[in-house]
């Protein structure tokens, strides 16, 4: 059962904080900014028995700094590419098990460099797959199962397959992702109007998701059908927190937040630096902050913590623009979010 304990705010203000309290006594406060894991579009290495990710390794390293929450992916759990449940239950306060769609999708999220292909003819990932992880996941342990992807259904179907499902595990929070309707001719990407009048059934769940793809063609239109969600949400009185899924880069993730999300996670964090507001090169970061003698493995473990401990100040960043909604509370990039923001909002039709 979701508990949101939320200050009162503008009906029209969409970006907002909450305290989400876990079945099992543990309490999420948003916006949350999540790490993830995932081993698509990473290396791997090969021993008799399988194959291990280099993420396995990036958790490893960032583990002792993992204090708040982690994404991982049931798909690398299954095929023992990470380590296993009852280790990655030991790091992060919550863990979300994502569904495994993302690994044998044919998509990417849009802070990927190259896409790679996905896995071999044959290879399947079902729901029993992911059942079979969630049902395995350490009961004392809190967590945040994702719905398995039912990519191109209807959503009623989306939304009856994903309370069957949680059903089985009434003592983990449970946050559906949902995927664009393909039926009839509604596009490739998620379409808001046809979702909005099923808005109510989304109390049922403690979260709702998307993969940022899928929630348009630019940011401006993502953002867009977040606030719309967002205030059909409110207007129904339904207090469901949004998950962008793929996106957390300092700016897009601000700007999301903005819209009415709150929660983010991405592998963007493992991909580049963060830096002054930006991702950058990793390798630029090492030469700008640690100097051109610092081993590249050196490089990566320092760039990965730093990356922790930014996201961690970003989230305050966030908290503090609430309460006068004063831009100048984000460090850097300021200006750039209020000009988007602005943009948005005309767009949107606000008025505050």
């Amino acid at each position: 059962m979701l508990i949101l304990h939320r200050p009162r705010i503008p009906r029209l203000k969409l970006a907002r904080k909450s305290s989400i309290t876990h079945p099992l006594g543990v309490v999420l406060e948003t916006p949350l900014l999540v790490p993830s894991f995932s081993s698509k579009g990473f290396l791997f290495k090969k021993t008799k028995t399988r194959l291990i990710s280099e993420v396995a390794d990036f958790m490893d390293i960032s583990a002792e700094v993992l204090t708040e929450s982690m994404l991982v992916s049931a798909y690398d759990v299954h095929h023992k590419h990470i380590q296993p449940l009852t280790q990655i239950a030991k790091i992060g306060a919550v863990v979300f098990i994502d569904s495994g769609g993302y690994e044998v999708a044919d998509a990417h999220d849009l802070s990927a460099v190259f896409k790679h292909p996905l896995p071999p003819l044959g290879v399947k990932w079902t729901e029993a797959n992911l059942r079979r992880i969630l049902r395995n996941w350490p009961k004392n342990s809190p967590a945040v199962f994702v719905s398995f992807d039912n990519t191109g259904a209807p959503f009623p179907k989306q939304l009856a397959a994903a309370r069957k499902l949680f059903a089985q595990y009434p003592n983990q929070m449970h946050d559906i992702i949902l995927k664009p309707d393909r039926t009839g001719k509604k596009g490739r990407h998620v379409d808001i109007p046809s979702l909005i009048p099923h808005v109510k059934e989304l109390a049922n769940f403690d979260i709702v998701g998307f993969t940022e793809k899928d929630l348009g063609d630019s940011v401006l239109n993502r953002m867009l059908n977040v606030g719309r969600l967002r205030r059909a949400l409110d207007d129904a009185g339904v207090m469901t927190p949004i998950h962008v899924f793929g996106s957390l880069d300092p700016i897009s993730t601000s700007l999301y937040f903005l819209a009415g999300a709150e929660i983010f996670d991405g592998l963007t964090w493992l991909r580049y630096s963060y830096r002054e507001g930006q991702a950058v090169y990793y390798h630029n970061h090492g030469v700008l902050d640690y100097g051109i003698h610092e081993r590249d493995s050196l490089v990566t473990a320092r760039s990965l913590r730093d990356n922790i401990y930014y996201l961690q100040r970003l989230k305050y960043q966030m908290l503090d623009f609430l309460p006068n909604s004063s831009f100048e509370k984000f460090k850097f990039c300021g200006d750039v979010i209020q000009k988007s923001y602005d943009t948005f909002w005309a767009r949107l039709g606000g008025n505050e």
